[in-house]
């Protein structure tokens, strides 16, 4: 399977509101014939300035959000310069308009919401609490997201990202991972997807779907890791911190033995540090996954094997070479 690259592109008002529904009280107001308007920008824009008039800094396609003080400033103005303020924010193509009030919306409002089919939204959480919960909502929505073809599992709290063509044993090693103790997170498709600008999370093609948690071994079948296991075997999603890229052995195979070469996994542009491990009969590659992910653990504390080791050696050569030096001044 080759990857897959995407870029969420947008999500609609309508996506939006229902999956944010319970947990921020929403109520669509007016404006449902707009419930279909795309979202394309992450950020939640505060109106302030739009309602008087500035509009400069408002994206299209964006989220909006007013709340009690932009209300009773539209209260104080003239009917007039009222129907100027909305329309300079309601006929630029914004997605939604949500209103952070527990009281009456000014009927004008509702009328322009109508009249251009942008939803407005209302809910009585605070401000503060609806922007932080629907800025995190759009950024892993919109965010930057490939599809991989391996597995995910949590070793020691490292995202461990197993490829290697099929039937190669990803699933295997995965499969012996889980029964010692670690937990899986998906198994042949990972959905991967960039969250800032340096972490990778990793998580199944359907999340929260009973199937996230099937798993494929040949000779066996299809096994429910998450009913065998129980929930201590699974995780929704895990940040991928490392890739093993199992690979089959031949004689001519390329594979660093010191590790002072460190090779790196580009993904949607960000680096991760990159293993291969050959295949050979009697090789347990469960013990090697364990290692490489408590090694990986050492160098985020400062402590690099393959360096100190070749520090080390570098050091008694030094030394011995010294020792040398001076028996050959010996004369005697």
């Amino acid at each position: 399977m080759t990857d897959e690259s995407s870029i969420n592109s947008f999500v609609t008002v309508e996506e939006i509101v229902n999956e944010n529904r319970e947990e921020l009280s929403l109520t669509i107001l007016s404006g449902k014939n707009g419930l279909g308007n795309h979202i394309k920008n992450k950020e939640v824009i505060k109106c302030g300035l739009a309602f008087v008039g500035y509009t400069d800094h408002l994206l299209k396609n964006s989220v909006l959000i007013a709340d009690d003080h932009e209300l009773k400033f539209l209260s104080g103005l003239s009917y007039k310069k009222r129907k100027i303020f909305l329309s300079s924010i309601f006929d630029k193509g914004y997605s939604a308009l949500f209103i952070s009030t527990q009281n009456q919306v000014p009927k004008i409002i509702k009328m322009f919401s109508n009249r251009y089919n942008m939803p407005v939204i209302v809910s009585p959480k605070s401000v503060f609490t609806i922007t932080n919960r629907l800025s995190i909502y759009l950024t892993n929505k919109l965010a930057p997201s490939i599809t991989r073809h391996g597995t995910l599992v949590d070793i020691y709290g490292v995202g461990v990202m197993l490829t290697g063509k099929s039937g190669i044993g990803k699933s295997e090693c995965a499969l012996d991972l889980v029964d010692r103790g670690h937990r899986l997170v998906a198994d042949d498709v990972i959905k991967i997807y960039k969250k800032g600008e340096h972490i990778l999370m990793g998580t199944g093609i359907a999340p929260d779907s009973s199937l996230q948690y099937h798993m494929e071994v040949r000779g066996v079948g299809i096994l429910d890791i998450a009913k065998i296991f129980g929930i201590r075997g699974v995780r929704l999603h895990k940040r991928i911190e490392i890739e093993i890229n199992l690979v089959e052995w031949k004689p001519d195979t390329d594979i660093e033995r010191v590790g002072l070469k460190e090779e790196v996994s580009n993904i949607l542009e960000v680096e991760i540090p990159l293993v291969k491990i050959p295949l050979l009969p009697g090789k347990n590659i469960s013990v090697i996954a364990e290692v490489v992910a408590l090694n990986h653990l050492l160098k985020i504390i400062g402590y690099d094997t393959s360096k100190v080791f070749n520090a080390t050696l570098i050091k008694l050569m030094q030394e011995k070479a010294k020792k040398l030096a001076r028996l050959e001044e010996d004369e005697e």
